[in-house]
């Protein structure tokens, strides 16, 4: 890379940083507006709660509390959810932008290769080649851990849903 691309590529990295840092900011913001809601549902039920205690009304707080943990199971799992989407968007997001680059450093290695073949003896040409093939065999690999690591998050997730699935039918039967 001459001095003009190193300046060019500087000042695209930096845009991306500062446009990653704002992606960064609205997970941080999304995060923090799906935590609020369930701050505020623990309060509301709270608040249900002390009143029956209150009123010393032990039937209506017993159902309260059985009301209260099966919502908060299915809310839970949605906020899970929520949660999970907002930093699988920010992992793509950083795959895709270190893949970018990657593809970059990639170009200039085999330009670099390319121009020193005509400077140096004929086995560049065989260097350039091994190099060239060591790096597009690099980027799929890279690809193809990104989309295993994927896959097998998803199996997980696929896996936790159907045990809490059985989970809840095996207390129904129990009750």
């Amino acid at each position: 890379m001459d001095a003009k691309d190193l300046q060019k590529w500087q000042q695209e990295k930096a845009k991306e940083l500062f446009s990653y840092s704002h992606k960064l900011l609205d997970a941080a913001k999304q995060l923090s507006e799906h935590h609020i809601a369930e701050i505020e549902w623990g309060m509301k039920n709270a608040l249900d709660s002390a009143k029956s205690a209150a009123k010393n009304d032990l039937a209506k707080l017993k159902g309260l509390q059985e009301d209260a943990s099966k919502e908060a199971a299915k809310r839970a799992a949605v906020y899970q959810k929520k949660v999970k989407a907002v930093l699988k968007d920010l992992g793509d997001n950083a795959a895709d932008e270190t893949e970018k680059h990657l593809e970059k450093v990639r170009t200039s290695l085999v330009t670099w290769l390319e121009d020193a073949e005509n400077k140096l003896p004929t086995h560049a040409e065989k260097l350039s080649k091994v190099v060239h093939e060591m790096s597009t065999t690099g980027q799929k690999m890279f690809k193809e851990g990104r989309r295993i690591v994927n896959q097998v998050a998803d199996t997980a997730e696929k896996n936790l849903d159907d045990l809490s699935k059985k989970a809840a039918g095996s207390k129904k039967k129990t009750d």
